[in-house]
């Protein structure tokens, strides 16, 4: 039961299990999250990673350091957590920096206060410029479809000329023409589906250029760029696959 809005320990350890970094397993000090997979590491843990790897520790997506942004939502849940902890701490002593009796971890209060934390116009214009950056790859992406997509017209636009040229010679060799025509026909199936599946590609991803474009203009906040981020990496997966 909770008193005077003191969170009990119990719930208070089983949150801060929710944002460990999983890279030293601690509660995550000055947050960063990979755009490809979210997971939450320390800004000196990722660092540190990066500096010998050159790939996310959990997904192994090829990443740089720009590719771990700052996450609000982790930073607030530390602040939470620790602040909890404080009310919970009516035993401890600020002069002999004592363990406390009710967290069991030896924090010294005054370190609640050391985490650094951007202003929230910085963590703004962070989250903007890469979102920005993700719908550069998503246009680009979205060119190169269109490019194998005309590849693809072309190529049935041949099959249509041989075709019709095999039906030209039909009756001289019947047999090898009408081989001719089935590897035609079969051709020309295995286009079609390519080029259905490169057109709902390209149809999806300028829709959403569009919509995050726009969204991009109208956003205020830094929750509203947040929210585009999480969108924008729902669509660029960790690999992506070819058709």
């Amino acid at each position: 039961m909770m008193r005077d809005n003191i969170i009990p320990l119990t719930e208070i350890d089983s949150l801060s299990k929710e944002i460990e970094c999983i890279m030293c397993l601690n509660i995550v000090n000055d947050s960063r999250m990979c755009i490809h997979c979210s997971a939450i590491v320390c800004v000196k843990c990722i660092e540190s990673w990066l500096n010998k790897q050159k790939s996310c520790p959990k997904c192994s997506h090829s990443v740089q350091e720009i590719d771990f942004v700052k996450c609000r939502l982790a930073n607030k849940l530390v602040d939470f957590i620790e602040t909890s902890k404080e009310k919970c701490c009516s035993n401890y002593s600020e002069e002999t920096a004592k363990p406390c009796s009710t967290t069991c971890k030896n924090y010294a209060h005054s370190e609640f206060d050391k985490q650094p934390d951007n202003p929230i116009d910085e963590d703004y214009k962070q989250i903007m410029t890469l979102n920005y950056k993700l719908i550069d790859f998503i246009r680009k992406r979205n060119k190169d479809n269109q490019e194998k997509l005309n590849a693809t017209e072309l190529a049935i636009q041949m099959l249509f000329d041989d075709h019709s040229e095999n039906l030209k010679h039909k009756n001289a060799d019947q047999k090898a023409t009408e081989i001719l025509i089935k590897e035609t026909e079969y051709l020309f199936d295995d286009y079609q589906q390519k080029k259905q599946v490169y057109n709902d590609l390209i149809k999806t991803d300028q829709s959403l250029i569009n919509d995050m474009e726009r969204r991009l203009t109208e956003s205020k906040t830094l929750s509203d760029q947040e929210e585009i981020l999480q969108i924008l990496q729902k669509h660029i997966p960790s690999e992506r696959n070819s058709v």
